[in-house]
């Protein structure tokens, strides 16, 4: 079991990241009849700012979760606009995908470009993320090593 630093100081009963051999190749995608039942739940946090956001501000205070993936599959995000009364809550999926095709030089999969939509409320922003992962990751809780990667490398 694998503790991964930049999340669990963020949510520190996060489960811990299993070790490789318990998780599918990413050249043989599982069936559909084979996928775990997706189950979404958020997490709210105390605003922060991740790591990955430095450079840009955006204060994280919501992180959904789908039971079984090893990491957030989206955040929401509040970040003031220079000049602007007010600042946009921002979504962004965290969803890394898997085709079991060659899509990049790297291999079979790469992250859900998602990225950096806004709405003008912290619900409205939830629920676009909420649904995204519904429509466009019905297998976001299947337990990819590509998957166990990606959360290495994003929250390690």
């Amino acid at each position: 079991m694998t503790k991964l630093p930049h999340l669990h100081t963020v949510r520190r009963d996060w489960p811990y990241l299993a070790a490789p051999g318990d998780f599918l190749p990413d050249d043989q995608p599982a069936p559909v009849d084979q996928w775990p039942p997706l189950k979404l739940r958020w997490y709210e946090i105390r605003p922060q700012i991740l790591h990955f956001d430095q450079h840009t501000g955006a204060l994280t205070e919501s992180l959904l979760e789908a039971v079984g993936a090893p990491a957030p599959v989206a955040l929401v995000s509040y970040r003031q606009e220079p000049g602007a009364r007010r600042g946009r809550w921002i979504w962004r999926c965290e969803v890394h995908v898997i085709t079991g095709e060659t899509v990049a030089a790297d291999g079979f999969n790469f992250d859900c470009p998602t990225v950096g939509r806004s709405s003008t409320t912290r619900d409205g922003a939830r629920q676009s993320a909420f649904d995204h992962i519904t429509r466009q990751h019905p297998d976001a809780a299947v337990p990819y090593l590509g998957r166990r990667q990606s959360a290495l490398r994003r929250w390690a």
